[in-house]
């Protein structure tokens, strides 16, 4: 049976780990389908952002024992690991839950946007923790320490390498690790609904009916989506890009298409006049 499913739906794009029995641990089938959902996503123009999430309690506890791997299974695992790495401008949400750990941590940093359930939910969803788990590489590739380094700095990605057991949802949200806790309870009716879009920052918690992981990623996905996608995509790239790069050289990047000069540019100035909400092309 498969392992990785991909679907698209609203022009979000769902990549969901589907091996609850082992709690969603890597297997090489699990990198190879997660590897083609991530190609998926980057060659589908339907797409425009995309969901990674785990299903059953854990988002993913790992990897699966792997003895004596060949030669080529052992690239086949550093090429590949965690899903490998696909080049796309699009943002990418990992909605954890439970255990996240090794190989899995690996996949939620390398993801740009983190949010984690901070409650029990229905008595089988547990609050999201984090760990490490380099013991449980196996040969895999160094990406946890490198995404570590680069997004929490040298002392604090040390912290979480060496002398941190777990973190859980509240303490990673304190160090930067993930973006957006989310929490159940009763969300505020609000009076957008028609007219132009608000202009305002995405509250630091989300707060859904549910309270699981997938629906704070599925809201901060749709709230992601009111705006223009290509610039995000021009953002992104530009971000990521100047990393390690000189600032006085980086300031003055200019890569993928410019939001300037978009149709959606024309589109989101004519929207506001007319007071209604944008249709973005993506162009």
């Amino acid at each position: 049976m498969p392992e990785v499913s991909y679907s698209v739906e609203d022009r979000v794009a769902v990549l969901r780990l589907e091996a609850t029995d082992r709690g969603n641990a890597f297997s090489p089938d699990m990198r190879r389908e997660l590897n083609a959902a991530f190609n998926s996503f980057r060659d589908d123009d339907d797409a425009w952002v995309g969901l990674v999430c785990g299903d059953g309690p854990d988002f993913c506890t790992g990897s699966i024992p792997e003895p004596n791997p060949s030669h080529h299974s052992g690239r086949e695992r550093g090429l590949l690991w965690a899903g490998g790495r696909v080049d796309t401008m699009k943002p990418i949400i990992a909605a954890v839950q439970g255990v996240c750990s090794g190989e899995g941590l690996a996949l939620a940093l390398g993801c740009d946007l983190r949010v984690a359930q901070a409650g029990r939910v229905g008595g089988s969803s547990e609050s999201a923790s984090f760990r490490a788990g380099i013991d449980q590489d196996g040969g895999g590739p160094g990406i946890t320490a490198v995404w570590l380094v680069n997004l929490l700095g040298l002392s604090a990605a040390l912290d979480v390498l060496w002398g941190r057991e777990s973190l859980n949802a509240q303490d990673a949200h304190r160090m930067g690790l993930v973006n957006r806790i989310v929490q159940q309870g009763d969300t505020a009716a609000t009076d957008d609904a028609e007219g132009r879009l608000p202009i305002r920052p995405l509250a630091p918690d989300i707060v859904t009916p549910e309270g699981t992981a997938y629906s704070g990623g599925m809201l901060l996905a749709r709230e992601l989506l009111q705006y223009a996608p290509v610039t995000r995509s021009f953002q992104k790239e530009t971000a990521y890009r100047s990393i390690g790069v000189p600032f006085h050289y980086a300031q003055n990047l200019e890569v993928g298409p410019n939001p300037y000069a978009s149709e959606d540019r024309i589109e989101g100035t004519r929207a506001f006049v007319e007071n209604r909400r944008p249709v973005w092309r993506n162009r």
